[in-house]
C-alpha cells in the first residue's frame, strides 16, 4: 500500500468532521439568532404585559401568544428608532394583519381579538442601528 492510499481515507475523515461541525455551528448560532427574535407572551396576575429588548439593524422582534375571542387589550410601544409594525395571526397558509404601522417610534391603542388564534406583535428594524423596544400590554376589565 502505498504512502497517498493511507493518507487520503484520514485527509477525507478529517474533511468531513470539519464539514459536520461547521454545520452544526451554524445551526446552533441560526437558532440563537432566531429565539432571541421571539418572546413567549406571559399575562402576569394583573393581566399585565411588559417586555423590552433591543432588535439588531435589520432584526425583527415578535411577542406572541394564544389570546380569547373578545379580549381587549390596551397597548403601547416606544422606540428610538422609527420601526415598522404589526399584529398578526395566521389561518394555515393565509396571513391576517388586523393592525398595522410603518415607521413609527410609538403608537398607543386598543387591540380587540375578533377570533381566538396565536397573534403576534412583530417589530421589523430596516435602519441600519439596532433599537430598543419598550412594550406595555394590558387587558381590559369586561
Amino acid at each position: 500500500m502505498n504512502t497517498s492510499t493511507k493518507i487520503f481515507p484520514t485527509i477525507r475523515k478529517q474533511v468531513r468532521l470539519a464539514i459536520g461541525l461547521a454545520v452544526s455551528m451554524f445551526a446552533i448560532t441560526f437558532s440563537q439568532q432566531a429565539a432571541a427574535g421571539l418572546v413567549d407572551l406571559k399575562w402576569n396576575e394583573q393581566g399585565q404585559f411588559q417586555h423590552s429588548a433591543e432588535i439588531k439593524a435589520g432584526g425583527f422582534l415578535e411577542v406572541c401568544g394564544k389570546l380569547p375571542a373578545g379580549l381587549k387589550i390596551d397597548w403601547q410601544y416606544k422606540s428610538q428608532q422609527a420601526l415598522d409594525f404589526n399584529i398578526h395571526y395566521h389561518e394555515g397558509k393565509k396571513l391576517s394583519v388586523p393592525v398595522k404601522h410603518q415607521a413609527k417610534q410609538a403608537v398607543a391603542e386598543q387591540f380587540e381579538v375578533k377570533v381566538a388564534q396565536d397573534y403576534c406583535w412583530m417589530w421589523s428594524n430596516k435602519t441600519k442601528e439596532a433599537a430598543t423596544v419598550d412594550l406595555s400590554l394590558q387587558q381590559v376589565a369586561k
